[in-house]
């Protein structure tokens, strides 16, 4: 069911903006680090893949939050290692805990993200890397999708199964109607 104009006028995203804010800054004190990718990427990658989370997320019926919590946090072991192989299933478990930690300190202030959505966003996490995959549950394949659609759009060369994805995404949502 896609969420009605009305309803997203009414959302804050509170709780995304404190996360990528919390992000940034750890971004921004990061630089001392050998890196697989330059820390200026993570950056612009976290904010876009979050927006185009919550668009396509829209488009699909999920949860545009919580799609563009994922979408800001699924490298978030690149953010913290510099190390890109490997970092979906690695990544997981950094995701999970950050995201319990984020509850234990903004909980009130902003509302806690569910257990169930945390679980979503750390699977996502985790397969997000296996982009040549297509599977049956929609939160990881618009985390696949986003992750992308985002490299596609920042004019990074792709392969096959990254231009498929984005191909399949801008039909969607700009070029189908």
């Amino acid at each position: 069911m896609k969420i009605k104009f009305q309803e997203l006028k009414e959302r804050n995203f509170k709780r995304l903006n404190v996360i990528q804010d919390l992000l940034i800054a750890e971004i921004l004190n990061r630089k001392d680090i050998k890196r697989d990718q330059p820390i200026e990427w993570s950056l612009k990658h976290l904010c876009s893949c979050s927006q185009l989370a919550k668009l396509l997320a829209l488009n699909r019926g999920i949860d545009p939050e919580i799609a563009g919590i994922a979408g800001a946090v699924h490298d978030l072991y690149i953010i913290r290692t510099g190390i890109f192989e490997n970092h979906g299933p690695a990544g997981a478990p950094i995701v999970k805990a950050f995201l319990e930690d984020f509850n234990s300190k903004f909980a009130l202030e902003c509302g806690a993200i569910s257990a169930s959505d945390i679980d979503l966003i750390v699977e996502a996490t985790e397969k997000h890397t296996q982009k040549a995959e297509y599977g049956d549950k929609p939160f990881v394949e618009l985390v696949k999708d986003v992750d992308a659609l985002d490299r596609f759009l920042h004019g990074i060369a792709t392969k096959d199964y990254y231009f498929e994805r984005s191909e399949k995404c801008l039909k969607e949502m700009v070029f189908s109607k």
